[in-house]
């Protein structure tokens, strides 16, 4: 039997890429589920809003069927791909939209994105609207996270209290772990050595030239991972601002962005030029990995931030790199306050340029509080595991798809 599942992105429309994932949480969710559908003996199928043309392509064994659309016609949108989809449907993201939904489906609620403080009341109305839309007409939603349901049962109305179902993202915690657990990368090494020298805050104070004219691998280098999409609501802005305070005080600090970005965009220019031309852009790293080339990055890493200003669910960064043992600095948006408690497993600050700096600048100070941190947060990862999240699943897919 088919399972449609409706979305408004998986493959790379946004780049006009349709022969690869869109690197983003949504896709990789996606993905994972489609393999849970496989596992149950069924054979998923995905359709998709397309930002240019209709396409229709097999990703790794998965077909994928684009749409073009009017952007102010959502709703008409994924009807069409509900008209033209086989056996249940799951709509996997847009339901703050009014839409039309088929009998007997399921949705699914990445995280809210309607927490941005500058979208007006009236906007956020209509979504509590289309919200209790969902809730009259899908037979579950899953969330990812916890706010999500708070919503519910503080804005709408509904009598069954399995009706919303948490079920959070997760990790695959025995591919994403402390490097010093056994994983063997030989390019690491010396990194690793980095990582253990106890007298890094002094190398930290060097000034630029005294770190230039010695071996540039030295002991007191610190890295700091921003591995999320360039993009406004990943908090692209105020980490660029961060980096350029934190670039100038600490002449050992290297920042490295690895993530996504819409070729085009007038983010992913800014953030080019920016890039371009900054006095310290030598300390500055930007690359777009692939999902199984991630764990170097975070084994490279000291340091990551998820600076998130609106629209995060559980973040699959955030659980990543707990998971490898890494102290996260993140902001206290949407589900990242259900994965951090703030100085126990990372520090939880504002999404303010200057609350992320202040506690950058205490974990770039600090190699015991990253070392306690970073093992506090590898045992919160533990609960993560993807097994859970595969079981969980099954247990709402199995009477759904009878």
């Amino acid at each position: 039997m088919y399972v449609s599942i409706l979305t408004h992105s998986f493959a790379d429309g946004y780049n006009r890429d349709f022969e690869r994932l869109f690197g983003g949480g949504l896709e990789r969710y996606i993905y994972q589920l489609c393999q849970v559908i496989r596992s149950l003996g069924h054979t998923p199928q995905v359709h998709q809003l397309s930002y240019y043309d209709s396409f229709h392509r097999h990703i790794e064994e998965i077909e994928v069927f684009g749409y073009s659309y009017d952007p102010q016609r959502i709703p008409d949108a994924f009807e069409e791909m509900a008209s033209q989809a086989k056996g249940p449907l799951i709509y996997a993201s847009c339901i703050w939209h009014p839409l039309r939904y088929s009998p007997n489906s399921l949705g699914i609620c990445h995280g809210i994105n309607w927490d941005r403080p500058s979208i007006p009341s009236e906007v956020k109305q209509e979504v509590a609207l289309s919200i209790q839309h969902a809730l009259d007409h899908l037979e579950t939603i899953v969330s990812v996270d916890s706010h999500f349901l708070t919503f519910c049962r503080a804005v709408c109305t509904f009598n069954d209290p399995q009706k919303i179902m948490l079920i959070p993202n997760a990790v695959d915690t025995h591919y994403f772990k402390p490097l010093e657990s056994g994983i063997e990368e030989t390019e690491l090494e010396e990194h690793t050595l980095r990582k253990k020298t106890k007298n890094r805050r002094v190398h930290l104070h060097q000034s630029e030239e005294e770190l230039e004219s010695s071996d540039e691998d030295q002991p007191g280098r610190v890295r700091i991972l921003f591995p999320r999409r360039i993009s406004l609501e990943r908090g692209i802005i105020p980490m660029m601002l961060s980096a350029d305070y934190l670039l100038g005080l600490y002449p050992g600090l290297e920042i490295e962005f690895a993530g996504e970005r819409v070729q085009g965009s007038t983010v992913g220019r800014a953030f080019e030029m920016w890039m371009k031309h900054h006095p310290h852009k030598a300390r500055i790293l930007s690359k777009s990995y692939l999902f199984n080339e991630m764990i170097t990055a975070y084994h490279m890493a000291d340091i990551v931030v998820v600076p998130t200003i609106f629209s995060e669910g559980t973040s699959y960064a955030c659980l990543e790199a707990m998971s490898c043992g890494i102290p996260v600095v993140a902001s206290n948006v949407g589900g990242l306050n259900d994965l951090i408690q703030d100085g126990f497993n990372g520090l939880l600050v504002s999404p303010e340029e200057s609350h992320i700096t202040a506690a950058l600048c205490r974990l770039i100070d600090d190699e015991d509080l990253r070392l306690q941190l970073g093992k506090q947060a590898r045992q919160t990862a533990l609960s993560y595991d993807e097994e859970k999240w595969k079981s969980a699943w099954k247990k709402v897919l199995i009477p759904f798809l009878r």
